[in-house]
């Protein structure tokens, strides 16, 4: 079932069955804005300090920290701020500089509702391309299916992330199979933790103490680090609330979308406890690292030929 309603000038759709209740805000970036198990009442994602509102909208571009952090975003065409390199029909290398966190979360997405899905779509800004998604419920597992199509006569170099920011508590878990052994470390506020590039062991990074990074720790802890699993390592991840025993699960084929980043953000790694919120976030990812730049050198991206289209899902279980 979706119904719809207004709060602070702002549209909000909402899907759900006897399982899950979901909040979808289409004019911040086709933003999930709310995970709810219903038999439970739990909340699986980080809620916003401030109620959103029609005065205080994101624009293309900006500064996704300054705009509560919050919800169920997709990062597209890159993670974090990058330039990203393209070719034109006549083989012409050129480069168009994306935002941080890419074109999508800060801008109105267009929708359309059935009587037990919501499709969001919208059209990128720098490159010529439509993005969207259709968001379903089947018992206690939410799936969304993406479709990307190329509208130019040129290839399109990008990265897709989802970035689910949790609710988390002191004691949870993140959950992976036993394959995942190593990782990557992207960047961290702390260099004495590791250099960017730098493949680490996974949960126990060697020389820390013994500390398992796969626990949420204290909530007095303050350091904030991004990690990539290797390619094809899970095919899904999932988070585990230690107050509750329930979880939280990500499904997704692998030869789709070979990588997890791994974003640990406790307190921001500020030196005031408290004054960022903490949280986590999994994300299911077609690349590596967070730069597509980098990415790009790395031969570890996702690309689109001209005029292509490419379709992927993920399935998200409240268990």
């Amino acid at each position: 079932m979706v119904t719809s309603y207004r709060q602070n000038g702002l549209l909000f759709l909402v899907l759900e069955n006897s399982y899950i209740r979901t909040t979808i805000l289409p004019a911040v970036g086709g933003k999930v804005v709310r995970l709810t198990k219903k038999q439970s009442g739990t909340q699986f994602l980080l809620q916003p300090v401030q109620e959103y509102s029609e005065t205080r909208l994101p624009y293309y571009g900006a500064n996704y920290r300054q705009y509560d952090p919050s919800g169920f975003d997709d990062c597209f065409p890159t993670i974090g701020a990058s330039l990203c390199p393209t070719k034109n029909h006549n083989g012409q290398v050129a480069a168009i500089h994306f935002p941080d966190h890419g074109e999508l979360w800060g801008i109105p997405w267009n929708y359309h509702i059935s009587e037990k899905s919501v499709h969001l779509s919208v059209r990128g800004v720098r490159f010529d391309y439509e993005f969207s998604k259709t968001i379903r419920l089947e018992h206690e597992t939410l799936h969304i299916g993406y479709q990307l199509i190329n509208l130019s006569n040129s290839p399109l170099v990008y990265l897709w992330s989802a970035q689910p920011l949790l609710e988390i508590q002191t004691g949870s878990q993140i959950l992976f199979n036993n394959k995942v052994q190593k990782v990557m470390l992207d960047w961290t506020t702390d260099a004495e933790r590791g250099q960017s590039g730098d493949r680490l062991p996974w949960p126990w990074l060697s020389g820390y103490g013994g500390i398992n990074y796969a626990r949420i720790p204290s909530p007095e802890c303050s350091y904030a680090m991004k990690f990539y699993t290797d390619a094809l390592a899970t095919e899904y991840c999932g988070y585990m609330r230690s107050d509750t025993g329930e979880k939280l699960m990500i499904e997704f084929d692998p030869e789709q979308i070979p990588y997890v980043g791994i974003l640990l953000w406790y307190n921001g790694g500020s030196n005031v406890p408290g004054q960022v919120s903490s949280t986590i976030a999994l994300q299911p990812s077609t690349g590596r690292p967070d730069s597509l730049h980098q990415a790009y050198i790395r031969n570890e991206y996702a690309e689109l030929n001209a005029f292509g289209m490419k379709e992927w899902s993920l399935r998200i279980s409240l268990i």
